[in-house]
């Protein structure tokens, strides 16, 4: 059960909370599957553009309350009723995440008649942006590019090829997957000529494919 909307606001009142303070416990419980640092466009903004710009997006004849969740100063602006709806920070004085965890049918958002709701997940990673500081981010087209190091790939049973595969395996270990077994080289050879010509290889091709054992075989058939 979701603790009461009435909780939260005093124990956020209380100062700086500490990572998952003031939160239901299984929002709490949703942290440690959580990415290290949260990303607006790609973990944050999803969310609130999938369960929130209905009401407070763009659409200026559908807002409600002269509040909009699609621009920055939106966001971080003072609502109408006093606080804001992100504090960087301070996510247990933060309005929208005190509404997101009530059990309020009349304070929770979305609200029930939306027929929209907020996992515990979701709920998280707002939580957590908001702990990081909720930094705010300009669409990814209008970002220059930052070149990032692979991240560490812990298992050596891993098969790495490249640096790639460094991101995609840390994506695989927080979301607790793991890699897919590598395909063998007929197998390899009808999805790659599927992709290109979408047709399978003739027999021709997988013999000639087959018999070459060189580093070069597969990019040679691309």
């Amino acid at each position: 059960m979701k603790i009461s909307i009435q909780l939260l606001l005093i124990v956020g009142s209380l100062g700086v909370l500490s990572c998952g303070d003031g939160l239901p416990p299984e929002v709490v419980s949703a942290y440690p599957e959580l990415p290290e640092r949260i990303d607006f466009n790609f973990h944050v903004k999803p969310i609130l553009s999938d369960r929130c710009y209905t009401c407070h997006g763009p659409d200026n004849n559908a807002r409600k309350a002269a509040f909009r969740l699609d621009t920055e100063e939106g966001a971080f602006a003072a609502l109408q009723g006093g606080g804001h709806a992100f504090v960087p920070g301070k996510p247990g004085t933060s309005r929208a995440i005190a509404r997101m965890v009530s059990d309020d049918p009349e304070f929770v958002m979305p609200p029930p008649e939306s027929n929209l709701s907020l996992n515990d997940r979701e709920i998280a990673i707002i939580a957590k942006w908001v702990e990081q500081g909720a930094e705010w981010k300009s669409h990814w087209s209008f970002l220059t590019p930052k070149k990032s190091d692979p991240p560490e790939v812990a298992d050596t049973s891993y098969i790495v090829h490249n640096a790639i595969d460094n991101f995609i395996l840390k994506s695989l270990q927080q979301q607790g997957l793991t890699q897919a077994v590598q395909a063998s080289p007929a197998t390899l050879l009808r999805r790659v000529t599927l992709d290109l010509t979408g047709l399978p290889p003739t027999v021709e091709e997988l013999d000639q494919f087959l018999a070459d054992s060189s580093p070069e075989a597969y990019e040679k058939v691309v």
